[in-house]
């Protein structure tokens, strides 16, 4: 298990879970919510695991950043930890396993640019989701503007956050924002068997090579695929 002061990884089987936890909110009281190099570290000394399933203990996922802090962290070094937490994003979207939000209760702000990261969102009938930083007189900071537009296009994600809007699960849905609806309250258990169902059958070659692929196609890289056949048939061939 590795701890942060906002959050906690720990492995499942094959399936690694990161949980922010910081007050009923899981405020993010700093935008870097866990160490992007000791989360690498993890993954590297964890080879088994195939999924990542970020969520937020208790009622909410996150309700983003601190507010109050706004004022001290003007000039403090806030380049730097928003950079950092930039780059957190960037590593999370580009690893090669399935990554999934399971989301409860209020995603907003940061919590929601966390989510964004992941490739896939499973949220309760209760979650609430939105970038409403533009009521604080700020904009969404840790990357959730492009990956809002590029989920959802330029017209649905610019009406979203100029008017800081905060939408349930179920019109998520809807705009696209959202994979899956839970049909529980708690949409944890859901989100696991949704990655057990993609991992189900498949070697950790084969998922390495298609989610490298795409992410490599996403940076507009020439033959992304390239090689991915023939790495995963020599490994079938060994069985």
């Amino acid at each position: 298990m590795l701890k942060s002061n906002l959050s906690e990884l720990h492995a499942e089987d094959n399936i690694a879970v990161l949980t922010i936890d910081n007050g009923p909110k899981n405020l993010l009281s700093e935008p870097e919510f866990i160490d992007r190099k000791m989360l690498l570290g993890w993954l590297d000394e964890n080879p088994q695991v195939g999924a990542l399933i970020i969520t937020g203990k208790g009622r909410h996922f996150s309700h983003g950043a601190d507010v109050s802090l706004f004022g001290e962290a003007e000039g403090a070094g806030l380049s730097e930890k928003l950079e950092n937490a930039r780059e957190l994003l960037r590593t999370i979207e580009k690893l090669p396993i399935i990554t999934a939000a399971a989301i409860n209760g209020g995603c907003f702000g940061g919590g929601l640019e966390i989510a964004l990261s992941c490739q896939f969102r499973i949220a309760s009938p209760s979650a609430f989701l939105g970038l409403p930083e533009i009521m604080h007189g700020v904009v969404p900071g840790m990357g959730g503007m492009e990956r809002l537009y590029r989920l959802l296009g330029r017209e649905k994600a610019l009406g979203m956050i100029l008017r800081g809007e905060m939408i349930g699960s179920r019109e998520a849905m809807e705009l696209g924002l959202v994979t899956k609806l839970s049909e529980n309250k708690n949409c944890f258990d859901e989100t696991v068997a949704f990655v057990k169902e993609l991992l189900s059958g498949k070697s950790l070659t084969q998922i390495h090579a298609i989610i490298d692929t795409i992410n490599l196609a996403a940076e507009g890289v020439t033959d992304p695929s390239k090689g991915k056949f023939e790495a995963a048939l020599a490994e079938a061939s060994k069985k």
